[in-house]
């Protein structure tokens, strides 16, 4: 099987994002802020951020956050305005069509770098017509089971699924989702076989984790904790190059013998295609330095996510990276959605 790197990975790469996040924060601080919004007349007007999705969910509540922030920290209003709808693709398609000024964003995430080999027909390309800003965080997926399993390890569920293939079950949130694909991702690194049962949405899996119908479900680990705090559920694993400070007895899957499978979920603010690199670096600037705030930051670590930042150059290598890894799984497990 051809080795697949996964971009959300490593502790290397993180403490260089967040080195590159303190230095461009730092180095804003000594040029000058004001100065710079004024050489390049942005922002003239409200910005505005595109959440495609509901709002309670961890896209909408990293962008509230992070516009909070922005409005607090320069004096200029940032609003959040969530357009659902065809798995983010509404959203997404809406902020690729916008005028390209940098006063119309999208809170980007995992659907972004996905959806492009998910689906037959697309309503924007999301390398011509979006253009990365600045990656915000990323949080990594938690391989939960119900209170009543058999299973104490993530080595309990795959020995048992070698011992008698098929008879172990994984639910998620719908084909395509996070969930769905960072399962295939962990069948295919442990070499088991496992039945996948979809759901429409993934906080619709947790009765049926629960009760013992679905056997071990991967969920990020912002919309798991409240399931895992409650004690109704147990975690077997984390998708993670160490241990998470809010589940810090919890082992991560590499511990266990999951070599490499480091993934999760992650937010970025895009901006349409075409957006001019002087726009681009007010954004980043801005946003990178938000993130150095207590108030960000520690809202950041609250929902058990690591604060990213860093220049455009990172994000637009690591989007890269996320569709290729992605696109190699979806082909090879045959995965579509109409």
């Amino acid at each position: 099987m051809k080795h697949l790197q996964i971009a959300f990975a490593g502790r290397a790469s993180a403490g260089r994002l967040r080195r590159a996040s303190l230095a461009l924060g730092l180095g804003l601080l000594a040029s000058g802020w004001s100065g710079l919004l004024a050489a390049q007349g942005f922002p003239s007007r409200p910005i505005k951020i595109i959440v495609p999705y509901a709002s309670g969910g961890g896209v909408d509540i990293v962008a509230r956050s992070l516009a909070e922030g922005i409005t607090k920290e320069f004096g200029h209003t940032v609003v959040v305005e969530n357009k659902t709808g065809a798995a983010s693709n509404v959203g997404s398609a809406f902020v690729a069509k916008s005028e390209p000024d940098g006063h119309t964003l999208l809170m980007a995430s995992n659907a972004n770098a996905v959806n492009v080999s998910l689906y037959k027909s697309m309503p924007y390309d999301p390398v011509r017509e979006l253009t990365p800003v600045t990656l915000v965080g990323r949080v990594p997926m938690v391989l939960l089971t119900g209170p009543n399993s058999p299973f104490k390890t993530a080595g309990d569920a795959v020995a048992a699924a070698r011992a008698k293939p098929g008879s172990i079950n994984f639910g998620s949130g719908g084909a395509g989702t996070s969930e769905h694909l960072t399962s295939e991702l962990f069948k295919r690194k442990t070499g088991i076989t496992a039945v996948h049962v979809p759901y429409r949405g993934g906080a619709a899996v947790y009765p049926d984790l629960v009760s013992g119908q679905i056997h071990l479900f991967f969920n990020n680990q912002l919309q798991a904790m409240p399931f895992i705090t409650s004690g109704q559920v147990r975690v077997l694993g984390i998708s993670n190059a160490t241990r998470s400070k809010q589940l810090p007895d919890v082992p991560t899957l590499i511990e266990q013998g999951a070599p490499d499978l480091v993934t999760g979920a992650w937010w970025g603010v895009m901006g349409p295609g075409n957006l001019s690199p002087e726009v681009v670096a007010v954004l980043s600037q801005m946003i990178n330095r938000v993130l150095l705030t207590p108030a960000v930051s520690g809202r950041l670590e609250s929902l058990g996510a690591e604060r990213a930042g860093g220049p455009q150059t990172a994000f637009r290598d690591f989007f890269s990276r996320e569709m290729a890894v992605w696109s190699e799984i979806i082909k090879a497990e045959k995965i579509v959605v109409e």
